[in-house]
């Protein structure tokens, strides 16, 4: 599973309000709640799960990228939304540089195996400079769907 079969433009956030990771986190949840990707009743306890996992260690993995992620049985499908923070935002990451791409996976409990492949494709793809400093430029969300369709082609 990839990336881009996960992300619909309606949940790419170009240039979010939030100043931090956890208003980030809530602002994706909210965005992902708006489109109708989380019921509304869900999202408290969705972003608590990520809140738990993110404080039990960041998921800023370097490169100015954070992929917070959780399992959780209240959706049915891969939900993915993606953050460009051109600025950058402070994630606790692992190189202690400042995040400028987040993409948020939440997965269904029986499909672990699909989180798992899927948080791999992204830190795969994640690894390639070029398209980092492509991505964080985009002004537009289909700007971002067609870099990252570009990418998946090569």
């Amino acid at each position: 599973m990839s990336l881009i079969d996960n992300l619909k433009k309606s949940n790419i956030l170009i240039k979010p309000v939030a100043k931090n990771r956890w208003g980030l986190l809530e602002e994706m949840i909210e965005l992902a709640t708006k489109n109708k990707d989380i019921a509304a009743e869900d999202s408290e306890a969705i972003k608590s799960a990520l809140i738990e996992r993110e404080k039990s260690m960041s998921t800023g993995i370097g490169n100015g990228v954070a992929i917070p992620h959780c399992s959780t049985d209240r959706v049915k499908d891969i939900v993915a939304v993606m953050a460009i923070c051109s600025k950058g935002i402070d994630f606790d990451a692992i190189d202690n540089e400042p995040v400028k791409i987040v993409i948020l996976l939440i997965t269904p409990k029986d499909k672990l195996s699909q989180h798992i492949k899927t948080l791999a494709n992204i830190a795969k793809m994640m690894s390639d400079a070029d398209l980092r400093e492509k991505l964080v430029n985009l002004k537009t969300p289909d700007a971002v769907l067609k870099i990252l369709k570009d990418y998946q082609i090569q």
